[in-house]
Order: C-alpha cells, then sequence, then structure tokens
C-alpha cells in the first residue's frame, strides 16, 4: 500500500474509533450519519468506509459495512453534491434562545421537552448523541451543571460537568415537574394523548426536534442536529473567546474543529481587526 494511502486509513479509522460506535453495519452507518452532521465531505465518508473493510479483510473477519452503511453513504453522496461544500448552519445564542422560546409557547409536554434541549444544547455544545444519553442525575438544577458522562472524546468515560444558564434550568426544572420524572432518561417521547413514555429520545428523534424547532424560528440554511454546537462556538468567538477556550467548552480533542466553524467571527476579532484597526 503506498504511504498516503495508509495514513489516510490510519487517519479514518482513528476517527471511527473516537466516535465509540460499534464496528457494525448499524455503527458504521450512524458513524457516517455522524460525518455529515458535522458538515465534513463524501470523501471522507468514503475513506472511512473504505479503512473498516480494508483492516477487517487484513484481519480475515467479515466486513462491517453492509446494506445500511451502502445506503447511508450513496444518501451522503446525493446530499453533499447539493448542498455544495459549506458546513451547517450555526444557531447562534440568540437564535436558540428564541427557538425555545417559541417551543415553550407551543404549549404541551413536548414543546417543553423541546425547548429544555435546546437550552441544554446550546449551553453545553452537545452532540446529538449526548444529548440523548443525559439522564436526570446528570443534571444538577441547584448548581446549574450538567455532567457528559461519556462523549466522543471521552472514550474512558472520565466525565465532564458543563455549565447551564439559569434560563435553561428554568426550562429543565419545568418538563421535570410536568413530566413528573424524579429518574431514568431525561428526555423522552411524548404520547399524542401527552403522556411521557419510559424510552429516551433516539438521537434521530432529537435531530428531527432541533431541526422542526429551529427552522420555527426562522433560522435558515442547512440546519442539522449539530447546529447548535457549531451556533455555540460562533457566539464563543465572537464573545471574544480564544480557541483554547472554546475547545475546551466543546470537549474538542484539538482546537481545529472550532476555529473550523467560528473562522469568520475569529477574523473579526483577529489581530488585524483589533491592531490595525482598532477595531
Amino acid at each position: 500500500m503506498a504511504k498516503n494511502t495508509r495514513r489516510a486509513y490510519e487517519a479514518a479509522l482513528r476517527g471511527f474509533e473516537r466516535s465509540g460506535r460499534p464496528e457494525t453495519d448499524a455503527g458504521v452507518a450512524a458513524y457516517l450519519g455522524d460525518l455529515y452532521e458535522e458538515g465534513l465531505s463524501a470523501a471522507c465518508a468514503a475513506m472511512a468506509v473504505a479503512a473498516l473493510r480494508f483492516r477487517a479483510r487484513l484481519g480475515g473477519r467479515p466486513s462491517p459495512v453492509g446494506a445500511a452503511s451502502e445506503r447511508v453513504l450513496a444518501g451522503f453522496r446525493r446530499l453533499a453534491s447539493e448542498r455544495g461544500r459549506g458546513q451547517v448552519a450555526g444557531v447562534r445564542w440568540e437564535q436558540a434562545d428564541r427557538a425555545a422560546a417559541m417551543a415553550e409557547r407551543s404549549g404541551g409536554l413536548a414543546g417543553l421537552r423541546d425547548a429544555a434541549i435546546i437550552a441544554v444544547a446550546s449551553d453545553a455544545l452537545l452532540r446529538v448523541s449526548e444529548i440523548s444519553a443525559l439522564d436526570v442525575g446528570d443534571v444538577d438544577l441547584e448548581g446549574k451543571t450538567v455532567l457528559i458522562r461519556r462523549s466522543k472524546t471521552d472514550q474512558e468515560g472520565e466525565g465532564v460537568m458543563q455549565f447551564l444558564g439559569g434560563p435553561t434550568v428554568a426550562r429543565v426544572r419545568a418538563w421535570l415537574l410536568r413530566a413528573s420524572l424524579a429518574e431514568g432518561a431525561l428526555f423522552r417521547a411524548v404520547h399524542r394523548s401527552g403522556r411521557v413514555q419510559a424510552e429516551r429520545l433516539t438521537e434521530r428523534s432529537i435531530r428531527r426536534i432541533i431541526i422542526r424547532r429551529v427552522r420555527d424560528a426562522g433560522v435558515q440554511g442547512r440546519i442539522s442536529g449539530h447546529s447548535l454546537r457549531v451556533g455555540s462556538a460562533q457566539s464563543l468567538a465572537s464573545a471574544g473567546a480564544s480557541l483554547v477556550e472554546m475547545q475546551l467548552a466543546g470537549r474538542w480533542s484539538s482546537p481545529a474543529m472550532p476555529g473550523r466553524y467560528a473562522q469568520g467571527q475569529l477574523a473579526q476579532n483577529g489581530a488585524v481587526a483589533r491592531l490595525r484597526y482598532g477595531l
């Protein structure tokens, strides 16, 4: 194998392993969905598929890439070509606040739940998988924190605490009281009758909720489940946060991703803007 190909495969495999997804057809399909949500190219997805196939063949194992992964990759290629090379639209703090307020005013338990989802995800820069995994016990309403027990960049499960603002805590408290929840999954399905279900919301359901509520609030562009995370990074940059502060807030393994998401905001607050033009 050519040296460059080997390096590309190794990088693709490291990315897959950091995701924590199982090396199965369903796990690979979910990982490709993650890459799409992050605004990466179809070429990145295809590289991951090729690397996983090669490693399985080298080890004499069946390929984890099956029908589900193939369907997702085909959809990725089609949608990526339609959207161009741009990343997903970021939902800034003020836009997230508006979406949460509108969800709250829409009424019912589902509206309260959706407002809490948007507020928590925006404050804590959560990935969709992290929102789905939250339990009631992970939220400290008095301390205004939420515990992320495991994430893409914390595969050992050491956990990290994230701050929640006062309005966010109020929305979570309202949801818990109305839903009569004291333990178990934090965000759950709500039946049409208004009855709260036992099972936690899936990642797919959470993506749909975020996209629908954000679009209802008038946010334009390509919205995804990743948009709240991207928008919070952009808001942090506009407020003057450093790349290191953004990296820590979003639990990224390097400052490269927040730098990419907020490159416009960082440029407006950069050295030329400050030192040459006094902005």
